[in-house]
Formats: structure tokens, sequence, C-alpha cells
């Protein structure tokens, strides 16, 4: 399977976080610095700083060891000491390209904490589309029922 790229979307307490994807030389993604945090009230913003995400793209950064892992860039934005605190009160969504489409996965919690995708609502978006489209249909996903309650609607 060919692997073009994977961007993750976290929406907490009224917030989007937007990490950078870092891809190690092993392989695996890492979330790195610029983390974009928007409000989600403000569904535009939100679809324009997932633009930049992806455009950004997935740099390749050094495989760290166990001893020099460094912390999540998310606790820092967040607030929160520890990524299972983040992750209780987290939704979170996934948009990969992987063979010519496009993937908008969200994610389900697991166990006590972390979280598995949800392959079950997996879409795949032909990569013909545009992304500003694609991002907006996540966008819509991931905050649908969401905005009512933070309008007060």
């Amino acid at each position: 399977m060919t692997d073009d790229g994977l961007w993750l979307l976290f929406l907490r307490k009224g917030q989007a976080f937007i990490p950078t994807m870092a891809k190690t030389e092993a392989g695996f993604y890492m979330g790195i610095e610029p983390v974009e945090v928007i409000d989600v009230t403000n569904p535009e913003e939100l679809q324009q700083a997932l633009v930049r995400a992806v455009k950004r793209g997935n740099p390749v950064v050094p495989t760290p060891t166990r001893d020099n892992y460094p912390e999540d860039p998310l606790l820092k934005h967040a607030k929160v000491k520890s990524l299972s605190v983040f992750e209780k009160s987290a939704k979170s969504w996934k948009l990969s390209k992987r063979e010519g489409a496009y993937l908008i996965t969200p994610y389900l919690p697991s166990g006590e904490s972390g979280a598995e995708e949800d392959l079950n609502r997996t879409e795949a978006v032909p990569v013909e589309e545009s992304l500003e489209s694609v991002v907006q249909r996540l966008v819509k996903r991931a905050t649908d029922g969401m905005l009512t309650g933070l309008r007060g609607g």
C-alpha cells in the first residue's frame, strides 16, 4: 500500500488542535510543532488550518530513541500534563492519502486510554476531488453536533 501522507485533527473543549505530522526515518508518524489551535466555532478557519497542515506535508525526522522521545506538543497547547488526560476528553480524526484516495477516518475510544480507527465509518474520497473539498467534508463530519451545543442553539 502506498502511503502518501497522514494528518490528524483533535477536537477538545471547543478547540481544534492540528499538529504537524512528521514521519520518522523508521516510518512511523509523530506530532511536532507547529500545532495550530483553532476555535471549533470557526469552521472556515479550521478548514484553512487543515489545508495548511496538509500542504506542509510530513517532514522526515530522525527516529527518536526511547530515552530521547520528545513530549507530544499537544500537551503544551491543550495545557494538560498527560496524553491520557488529553485523549479522554478529545475526539480525533485522521486524514490520510493512499493509493489515489483521501481517507477520512474517525477514532473511537479504546480501553482505558487511547483510541482506535473506526474503519466502519471511514470515508474514501477520490484524489481528483480538491483538497479544500476533502477538508471541508472532514470538518463538517468532525464538528457536526458539536457546534449547536457550543453556540447555545
